[in-house]
């Protein structure tokens, strides 16, 4: 890929990550409008933006959580955005249908993030945002040395303890 044609293609990128933000911005106009009893500002768009990250709304029902929270992540991908909160990922998958165990939104919401947090599908940065480990395989060196390392202490600490 040349120079340019990467460059047009990080310029298309920013303009879906955009579409999408002015989409969420006439959206809560829009909400805002009718909860005040006055006539939508903005019609629904048609845009490929908006196809792809509408959700059915039995979308994810009956299906498993980590499944459809991976494809919550995908479909961001595919649309040229990232990462995502906790938050953005519980509400995406209430719209979808998704059954969550716990008697309130908290409990809901914290057997979310353990999920998440122990599969290792998941990668949670350190801004809160959640993403999928394949995008960073960085990181995920860094969570192996940061593995071995305690490992090695570990083995040291034992090794010490026995010579006392």
């Amino acid at each position: 890929m040349t120079h340019a044609e990467q460059t047009i293609a990080d310029l298309e990128n920013r303009l879906k990550e955009l579409e999408f933000e002015s989409l969420r911005i006439k959206t809560a106009i829009n909400c805002l409008c009718e909860v005040m009893g006055q006539p939508r500002r903005y019609e629904e768009t048609t845009s490929e933006q908006s196809q792809t990250t509408q959700t059915r709304s039995d979308q994810y029902y009956g299906r498993p959580l980590a499944t459809v929270a991976a494809e919550v992540l995908e479909k961001r991908k595919e649309t040229g955005l990232g990462a995502v909160t906790l938050e953005q990922i519980f509400t995406k998958l209430l719209r979808g249908g998704f059954k969550f165990e716990g008697k309130n939104e908290g409990i809901q919401k914290r057997g979310l993030a353990i999920s998440m947090s122990k599969n290792p599908k998941f990668h949670k940065l350190p801004n809160d945002t959640w993403g999928l480990t394949e995008w960073y395989p960085k990181a995920k060196e860094g969570k192996e040395k940061e593995a071995e390392s305690k490992e090695i202490t570990e083995a040291v600490k034992n090794v010490m303890d026995g010579m006392k």
